[in-house]
């Protein structure tokens, strides 16, 4: 029984760390391919570097990753480049790789000691990764295993104390016991809490679009892009034609080279949209008004999103739970004074002018009433 308790608390620990192990890509030729095995293998060695002489620094996978990764990467990833050259000419990828037009790509390509054959051979190979894509990562065991794994061990634990008495040191149960509901006490706190919520959430752009660049370096002011954060419920996703106000000019970025801008100069020569993806979510049962906070308020853009200005790859730094929000309102002093929408509220004006309050803040004004966000 003994061994049988060692054996499930390793289960537990080897829980947290196990991930799944990387597959190489490429070890077969597409069935019905006109190239061998043997060119698809030298076209990935030399993707990754493993051929000596061929790089002086980094090689090509150093640069595009072939896995899914969470850390930012101005560069595109491996998949990306596949895609983009497919279809093209092997021609028009040795021009991209051995005479890149790019300051930025010029800079690491110039380190490069590949010939003609060799860049075939490294287009063989992103041919066939176009189809297989990134490799992906996962954790073997989530949450929900090792929740369940905990119960295995209560059980036995349980079944241990009122039937088999195999451990005759009581004490060692009653800490495994206690270690285990708290775990699982714990893991549904964390659930529970985080429903609806999505704290730290930083997805990838379709373009990678930095706010150090834009907000921070250029100056550029958040409502020059959000242009309808003083008026509408929402700040506004920038739309194509913003963007092209500066890059029908400025064709290559500070960090990303020209990949990134050329998707810019797509989208807009082709008139579709960019499909930006969402980061700042509420329930659909709250109402939030940008007018309401930048207009009235005059609440920096900050309070809520964080030093977007830091930003190369936006996230939420708040929870942005009722919680937050309603701590917000009491702690947050308004404009009250020479801003006509607090004209209406003549009690609080009475009260301040008599010195009964010094300050009035979004919870005096109903900011903490329920049928304000929730109607």
């Amino acid at each position: 029984m003994r061994k049988f308790s060692s054996l499930l608390l390793s289960l537990i620990f080897v829980a947290s760390f196990t991930t799944l192990p990387c597959p190489v890509l490429g070890e077969e030729a597409v069935p019905g391919s006109d190239h061998s095995k043997e060119q698809l293998m030298q076209g990935q060695r030399l993707f990754y570097g493993l051929i000596d002489g061929k790089f002086e620094t980094k090689a090509c996978a150093d640069c595009h990753n072939t896995v899914e990764i969470d850390t930012f990467n101005w560069n595109p990833n491996a998949w990306e480049i596949a895609s983009k050259y497919k279809g093209k000419s092997l021609e028009e990828f040795q021009n991209a790789v051995l005479n890149p037009t790019s300051k930025t790509m010029s800079v690491m390509h110039q380190t490069f000691h590949l010939n003609e054959s060799d860049v075939e051979h490294i287009k063989l190979f992103l041919d066939e990764f176009a189809t297989t894509g990134l490799t992906k990562q996962k954790p073997v065991i989530n949450k929900i295993f090792l929740f369940i794994l905990l119960g295995v061990l209560l059980t036995w634990i349980l079944l241990d104390v009122f039937f088999f008495k195999k451990v005759k040191r009581r004490f060692v149960l009653a800490i495994l016991f206690v270690g285990a509901v708290g775990w699982q006490a714990k893991l549904l706190y964390e659930a529970g809490t985080s429903l609806g919520r999505q704290e730290n959430y930083e997805p990838d752009q379709p373009i990678k679009f930095s706010h150090v660049v834009h907000a921070a370096d250029n100056q550029i002011d958040c409502q020059y892009c959000h242009t309808t954060a003083q008026y509408s419920k929402s700040a506004g996703i920038p739309d194509v034609n913003i963007c092209w106000n500066c890059h029908s000019i400025v064709r290559e970025g500070s960090f990303s080279g020209r990949h990134q801008i050329n998707k810019v100069v797509q989208a807009y020569e082709q008139g579709t949209p960019i499909e930006w993806i969402r980061i700042h979510n509420l329930q659909d049962h709250v109402f939030f008004s940008h007018a309401q906070h930048v207009k009235v308020g005059n609440i920096e853009c900050a309070t809520c999103h964080g030093p977007i200005e830091e930003m190369h790859r936006v996230r939420q730094v708040s929870d942005l739970s009722m919680g937050w929000c309603i701590n917000c309102h009491r702690d947050t002093e308004v404009q009250f004074f020479d801003n006509k929408f607090y004209e209406q509220y003549k009690e609080i004006q009475r009260k301040m002018n008599s010195g009964e309050i010094d300050r009035v803040t979004a919870e005096l004004t109903g900011g903490t009433e329920c049928s304000k966000c929730h109607y």
